[in-house]
């Protein structure tokens, strides 16, 4: 079986979660015997095409080109992924991921006349709590809808994700397949050579924050728990970028608080699984969360987990259990469950050792196999049918 993928985010051009996914996934299905190749793009400081873990890598350059917006840079890439993709023919499946490539996987599936499945990540409507305030959101819905049209079948990463993307986009629910993320335990390698005194004094515990600085992540939530404990022996580091950190650090320098969050923005993997370690508790206050594999990452490295109930989130953690669970957006609850766990540290080494249990439920290789199935199903499909090639 011959699949390509297709991605805006691939190593080592990694923003969020979606490139870790990608990764793992085409990784796991290239060691099942599945012969992947990864379409995505470069800036000029990764190879035009490499083998990787038995994955072929093919990237294209956007950059090549000028654009006058984000959006027109994706397009321009999408293109560019069409003029690659057909030097390479023979595909059985094109997959696609959220909507970055929507384009490129939807013409390729008309020239090839091949199913195509869509990797539905997030949403646009989601992100925005269903509200597009611009044509540029608006856009992004357009061809969202668009691709869970064309798309053979639809995987989601969640029920939460199951339902939204039935609702927003009006798709029979038996279009839609939920396979979890996963992680894989053996890729999670701190390094030895991180400092504890370089994010905090040795009286202070360590809460940790790992996402992007943006609203549905709930950075600011967690600033405005900062403020409520107002605690010497606390704090809180946020590792990640996006919008919202100029206003974050105008946030905590007006309510006082500058000495006690740390932004060290992107960190290589190696230094944050340490910081993992080091931390007390990892929080994610998020507002809005397809799934959330940070969370399971944080619990395979022996981390107590605090998360709001939110979309994946609210499947993963089991409050009590293997983490607390917060209600989105109330900063005093926030507060109250860290300080239950770092107050209380029987509590705390029963969530770590029910999380290190539970996350090996989640892994790549389950992922990779319950895609295959879904390959298999769609291929099986589609040689019964009449969408064929022209000859």
């Amino acid at each position: 079986m011959k699949v390509l993928i297709l991605s805006w985010e691939y190593p080592p051009h990694i923003i969020g979660g979606l490139g870790k996914h990608v990764y793992h996934i085409s990784k796991a299905l290239a060691s099942k015997n599945i012969d992947t190749t990864v379409i995505t793009y470069t800036d000029g400081t990764s190879k035009s095409e490499e083998i990787t873990d038995n994955v072929r890598v093919l990237r294209v350059n956007p950059y090549s080109l000028r654009y006058p917006d984000f959006t027109s840079w994706i397009h321009g890439m999408n293109l560019l992924m069409i003029e690659k993709a057909l030097k390479f023919k023979n595909f059985d499946i094109i997959h696609v991921h959220d909507w970055l490539t929507a384009l490129a996987g939807i013409n390729i599936k008309h020239i090839m006349r091949k199913p195509l499945i869509a990797t539905i990540h997030s949403t646009e409507l989601g992100r925005r709590r269903g509200y597009l305030s611009n044509d540029h959101e608006k856009h992004i819905h357009e061809v969202e809808w668009i691709l869970t049209y064309e798309a053979w079948r639809i995987i989601c990463c969640s029920n939460y994700m199951v339902n939204e993307v039935s609702n927003f986009f009006q798709c029979p629910l038996n279009k839609i397949v939920r396979i979890y993320n996963g992680i894989d335990p053996n890729s999670l390698l701190p390094s030895n050579n991180v400092n504890r005194r370089k994010y905090a004094e040795d009286y202070e515990k360590i809460v940790l924050f790992v996402g992007r600085l943006v609203y549905e992540k709930g950075p600011h939530i967690l600033i405005e728990a900062a403020n409520i404990l107002r605690r010497n022996d606390i704090k809180f580091l946020f590792v990640g970028e996006g919008s919202m950190k100029p206003y974050l650090l105008e946030l905590g320098k007006k309510l006082g608080l500058s000495e006690k969050l740390y932004f060290l923005g992107h960190i290589p993997d190696d230094i944050l699984y340490a910081i993992y370690k080091m931390a007390s508790v990892a929080v994610f206050p998020s507002l809005y969360e397809p799934f959330g594999i940070v969370a399971l990452e944080a619990m395979a490295l022996g981390t107590p987990v605090i998360a709001s109930a939110v979309g994946g989130l609210n499947e993963i953690i089991i409050n009590g259990y293997n983490g607390i669970k917060v209600t989105p957006g109330l900063a005093y609850e926030l507060a109250e469950a860290i300080v239950k766990i770092i107050d209380d540290p029987s509590l705390s080494k029963k969530l770590i050792e029910n999380a290190k249990n539970f996350v090996k439920n989640f892994t790549w290789e389950k992922a990779a196999e319950e895609t295959i199935k879904l390959y298999e199903e769609v291929i099986r499909e589609y040689n019964i049918g009449n969408w064929k090639p022209r000859v």
